[in-house]
């Protein structure tokens, strides 16, 4: 059943926003009602609802940090008065100053005890490995487990699962709950590509020679040559992102330098933790911002795009959704509120952007030459070819005959084909810190870690989040196959066929097992790495005020820096967990990291060290004579370094083994792909795995807990082998 839609409140969720919520949804669901005599009436009669007992939280208060929620998230107050009306328990948002700061300000971070004022907290999923490596975040795996009834785990995207993963002693734990599937998202102007025979981007070298070229044109007829070739968020100037703009460049930088998948990672060496800011690939990214920068605006907080002045834009999805929702798309007005002016083509018909995947290279850094390659199925493993036009999802064969064959047939008769057709983009959609999602303290009280749990679940449910993610012009995108598919919701929330059909592809795609997915950095300090170093030295170096080589020196510096004063090891440990890698062996700590393990305890690496028998070979030479006793201690000198070398590669093997024995229990070395009954038994046959994936219709289980849930939730598998029949 649709969730009935929610009434909203206007200017009233500075700090207290339940009051007004209670308020406007007096007709939606009524809160409880006291009847006198202390006796209350409850209401669980919305879809979401049905399992809570009433009144079974009743008397208890739970505090919530939230930030900017009617921006950010507001369909959840007014989920949390539902949830009121139905178990008693309150909720009370408080508005964080920070998203990034504030949430580990109450946890706690480094040696600093956190104040604890908050049970639950929405934050970005950049910062919390700090509160995971610290143990001060809930795991949830065991809650997942239990609640997968209704929260139905294994309809969440398998990238956002990820997300909010953490690897931490051999095992990785779920301690983030993600609402949010945030990466940054190309569209372009279709008008502007036919008129001027453009083809489609693929590359970042092809996007910078159409916002060179667009930049400073008339692009919405409104008679002045001041427009933009290319709009992005976030930018200088973007408020509370003010401090990312450059996970923009960071973007850009993973399509050169990760090509293995989501575990490789790109900001520093995995083993040393050495920045990789003086190689080629963030140079590169960095030069080409520095030209979007100059040939740009900001894609966002403004209406630069929707008033038809930009060529291109790349922001998060929830950029664009104010777009896609309103009626008259993009346009332009005069004084009156008369519509005069929308994007054409040259048949008359007005033409809604295009989303497509985000942009690549079809060039790859080689760490081991330290050379640019092109990229071959090999060496870009899950790079693509450049389609002639447009983007497979889409222009597949069983897709022509759907409803989106018309805008198929736009694209095929107004695209020239692209120069690259066939060649390997690596592409590597990019999970910026815009990426929101919700922890709890571990040190709350039991009663309310389980309300505010329960609160998490009722909210990131299919039972209401299918119908908040398409309704509500907020920041939260799709993480949920529910929420994309079949649709109904975003057509109802006034999306056109084609701005849904291409939304959806890309969501899917981007946040699928098989991308490329990238992650942001995710360790202790982040501002001082991407703000104070990163975006300060860019600015300068877009103002000229120092060099390429100067910049990309100095980040480096500056990263070491903030590494050393972090703790090398540190931050190392927590790198390699947010990637979902377990720690460096002992003794690959004791090869690599020999000075900071020394100052930690100097006796772990001793173990490990080749002693010296000089001064033994001396005493026993002045006694029973040089020459034997050279020959017997060399002798066992050398026995003995074989040894040790046995010794560790034992224990390096054992540990390898042992670390792997434990993942093998909780993961699959291949993930699960379901189809359903029906769908099996309607197809007639058996289906390609490919085409069942692009029409959507496979359910992906990527770890055993996955299964687990998806069992104890009731459903059942039949496996059919036809391979040697």
């Amino acid at each position: 059943d649709a969730t009935p839609a929610p009434a909203t409140c206007s200017d009233a969720l500075a700090t207290q926003c339940l009051p007004c919520v209670n308020e406007a949804l007096a007709a939606v669901a009524p809160p409880s009602i006291d009847n006198g005599g202390g006796s209350k009436t409850y209401n669980c009669s919305l879809p979401g609802l049905e399992s809570f007992v009433p009144g079974q939280y009743e008397g208890i208060k739970v505090n919530y940090l939230s930030f900017v929620t009617e921006t950010s998230s507001p369909s959840m107050p007014v989920r949390a008065a539902e949830l009121e009306a139905c178990t008693g328990g309150q909720i009370f948002f408080a508005e964080a100053e920070n998203v990034w700061e504030d949430p580990l300000a109450d946890l706690g971070s480094g040696e600093v005890k956190g104040f604890e004022l908050y049970d639950g907290y929405f934050m970005s999923y950049s910062h919390f490995p700090e509160a995971s490596s610290k143990g001060l975040a809930e795991t949830l795996n065991e809650r997942i487990r239990e609640a997968n009834d209704r929260l139905l785990w294994e309809d969440v995207l398998p990238k956002v699962k990820t997300m909010g993963e953490y690897r931490k002693d051999g095992q990785t734990n779920i301690d983030f709950l993600m609402y949010d599937g945030d990466f940054f998202v190309p569209i372009i102007r279709l008008d502007l590509l036919e008129k001027y025979n453009k083809p489609l981007p693929n590359t970042w070298e092809e996007v910078v020679e159409l916002a060179v070229f667009f930049h400073g044109r008339d692009l919405n007829d409104d008679g002045n040559e001041d427009d933009f070739g290319f709009c992005h968020f976030p930018r200088q100037g973007a408020g509370y992102w003010d401090w990312w703009w450059p996970e923009a460049v960071y973007s850009t930088w993973a399509t050169f330098d990760q090509t293995q998948g989501i575990g490789e990672g790109f900001f520093f060496d995995s083993e040393t933790m050495s920045p990789r800011t003086s190689d080629p690939g963030f140079k590169k990214a960095a030069e080409i911002w520095k030209t979007l920068w100059e040939h740009g605006a900001d894609g966002c907080i403004t209406d630069n795009f929707i008033s038809g002045r930009c060529a291109i834009g790349f922001s998060p999805p929830g950029c664009w959704k104010g777009i896609f929702l309103n009626p008259d798309g993009v346009h332009r007005k005069d004084a009156n509120g008369t519509i005069v002016w929308q994007p054409r083509l040259k048949s008359g018909d007005v033409v809604e952007p295009y989303r497509f995947r985000p942009f690549g290279s079809t060039g790859y850094y080689d760490r081991k030459t330290n050379e640019f390659k092109d990229c071959t199925e090999e060496a870009c493993p899950r790079a693509e070819p450049v389609p002639a036009k447009g983007h497979d999802d889409l222009i597949a064969e069983e897709k022509l005959t759907s409803s989106y064959a018309p805008r198929a047939q736009i694209l095929e008769e107004i695209l020239p084909p692209s120069p690259l057709t066939g060649k390997f983009v690596n592409r590597a959609p990019f999970y910026w810190s815009g990426g929101l999602g919700t922890l709890i303290r571990k040190s709350a009280d039991k009663v309310k870690k389980d309300f505010v749990w329960d609160f998490f679940v009722y909210t990131n449910s299919p039972a209401t989040s299918v119908y908040d993610v398409a309704n509500y012009a907020s920041w939260l995108d799709d993480w949920r196959f529910s929420q994309l598919f079949p649709g109904d919701n975003f057509l109802a929330g006034g999306w056109s066929q084609d701005s849904y059909e291409e939304h959806a592809a890309v969501m899917r795609w981007a946040l699928s097992t098989e991308s490329n997915g990238a992650l942001n950095l995710r360790i202790p300090a982040l501002a001082q790495y991407t703000r104070d170093t990163v975006g300060e030295l860019m600015g300068k170096y877009i103002s000229n005020d120092v060099t390429l080589e100067q910049m990309s020196s100095q980040v480096t510096s500056g990263w070491e820096r903030i590494t050393n004063e972090q703790g090398k090891l540190n931050q190392l440990n927590i790198y390699r967990a947010a990637l979902g890698l377990d720690s460096l062996l002992t003794v690959d700590k004791c090869r690599l990291h020999r000075e900071e393990m020394d100052m930690i305890d100097p006796s772990v690496c001793k173990q490990y060290d080749d002693h010296n028998t000089t001064l033994i070979i001396i005493v026993l030479s002045s006694i029973v004579g040089a020459g034997v006793v050279i020959l017997v201690v060399y002798f066992l000198y050398k026995r003995y370094k074989a040894f040790q070398k046995i010794k560790i590669a034992h224990e390096r093997q054992m540990e390898s083994t042992l670390n792997e024995a434990t993942r093998a229990l909780r993961m699959l070395d291949y993930p699960l792909h379901l189809i359903s009954a029906q769908d099996f038994i309607k197809g007639g046959k058996l289906l390609q795995h490919e085409r069942l994936r692009n029409s959507h219709r496979l359910t992906v289980l990527d770890n055993l807990a996955d299964v687990d849930s998806f069992i104890q939730a009731g459903k059942q598998v039949v496996f059919f082998s036809h391979q040697w029949t």
